[in-house]
């Protein structure tokens, strides 16, 4: 089943590429997690994490009035059943498609951004910003402007093509039930946001990988406590905090070893490490070879003229 989930994944980043649209899998449950690969194929699609959405729940009541949006979604696909165009509290409109497993209705998929009226969607942007006073208007707008962009799709077939996706979805949590432990009840889950917050620890992670990154900075961020936060990343990810900093770490080190020509020691600061040495021993550890041996075998890959300089 490991390969129908990579091909979810790669269909939802198609969408994602070729439409403008973003994607998010809203879990009712706790369905996804109950199977690892499931969990790391669909990882990437449980929040909306561009640019103005994470300035907007930057705030701590911002961030509870989109969690008490997911409950909304709930009651309204209780409600229809079938896919209805919404809304969120920012101004951002976009289509929910209901996750059913038989009866139960177990998530849903959203695809967004559209702006149905773009004076309706600035209206509701600044009333937004106007009851949280950390956020500013003007700098909404302007990362409104840089990270929503136009969708360009057929909506009926896009709309198809998710109903499809959510029928089978639905089928193998069906087929999970009988070799995996239940989810939660549903209204636990709702209320954890334990979605959203592995989703803005991931993207903090990630937009901040060449800096000291604090469990505790990290924690307030996700408007969590530390423990919370820590017992989350280590049974959905299988690893600790700092461990899965330094894999994400190492991962730009793998690409600025391959596709420049700075030193071990430049890599190593640019990635967040001061001691090159530790950088070193923390590479060697995960990837299994040192920076300058994986460098020396797979810079034959590179295309002819980007081989980097020897050090």
């Amino acid at each position: 089943m490991t390969g129908s989930y990579e091909k979810i994944r790669d269909y939802l980043s198609y969408l994602h590429d070729r439409h403008n649209v973003q994607i998010c899998i809203k879990d009712f449950c706790g369905f996804i997690p109950i199977n690892k690969a499931l969990d790391e194929a669909l990882r990437p699609f449980l929040a909306h994490t561009n640019v103005f959405c994470m300035y907007m729940k930057s705030t701590q009541e911002h961030y509870r009035v989109c969690l008490s949006m997911i409950r909304r979604m709930y009651n309204k696909c209780k409600t229809t059943r079938k896919p209805y165009f919404g809304l969120c509290h920012a101004g951002l409109g976009e289509y929910v498609v209901p996750i059913y497993s038989g009866d139960v209705l177990i998530g849903c998929l959203n695809a967004g951004f559209f702006q149905a009226d773009e004076r309706r969607t600035q209206a509701r942007m600044g009333r937004a910003c106007r009851h949280a006073p950390a956020l500013d208007c003007r700098e909404a707008l302007a990362l409104y402007r840089e990270g929503v962009q136009t969708a360009d799709v057929d909506v009926d077939s896009m709309l198809i093509g998710l109903e499809l996706l959510a029928e089978y979805l639905g089928q193998t949590y069906t087929i999970l039930q009988t070799t995996h432990s239940a989810p939660a009840a549903v209204r636990g889950y709702l209320t954890s946001g334990e979605d959203t917050i592995l989703s803005h620890a991931m993207e903090y992670i990630r937009l901040n990988s060449g800096s000291h990154i604090s469990v505790a900075a990290l924690a307030r961020f996700c408007h969590c406590s530390e423990s919370y936060l820590s017992r989350i990343f280590k049974r959905r990810t299988g690893v600790n905090i700092n461990v899965y900093v330094n894999k994400v770490r190492m991962e730009l080190a793998k690409n600025h070893l391959l596709l420049s020509n700075e030193s071990v020691a430049e890599i190593a600061s640019r990635v967040g490490f001061n001691d090159p040495n530790y950088f070193s021993r923390v590479f060697t550890q995960i990837i299994g070879v040192s920076p300058t041996e994986f460098r020396r075998r797979f810079q034959q890959e590179l295309p002819p003229g980007r081989a980097p300089a020897e050090h």
